[in-house]
């Protein structure tokens, strides 16, 4: 007969996981929302050219590898104000308005 001592716990099974402690669910959300400003700030200095960027591209590409203080500095004096690109959709409503006509 089986005794209960014999059951392995919770404690002892190897293949049984406890659930992150909140620090631990903190620190995995803080290095997802890093790598994606990471993510995002490459992005954006790639797709901008050297007349929309105050400074070196390659300063800000290195700033943008310290996360958060990096792609936050970048964003905040790294793009000239006013030099914002024509998003896709601003374009196709100056088409739109451009095919009508008054009746």
């Amino acid at each position: 007969m089986t005794e209960i001592t014999d059951i392995p716990s919770a404690a002892t099974a190897p293949h049984l996981k406890r659930a992150p402690s909140p620090a631990q669910a903190r620190a995995g959300v803080q290095g997802i929302i890093n790598l994606a400003l990471m993510i995002w700030t490459i992005w954006d200095i790639r797709h901008r050219s050297d007349d929309e960027i105050n400074g070196k591209r390659k300063l800000w590409m290195l700033a943008a590898f310290a996360p958060p203080i990096g792609p936050i500095a970048y964003f905040i004096f790294g793009r000239k104000r006013g030099a914002q690109k024509d998003s896709p959709l601003s374009s196709a409503e100056s088409a739109r308005q451009a095919d009508i006509t008054p009746l």
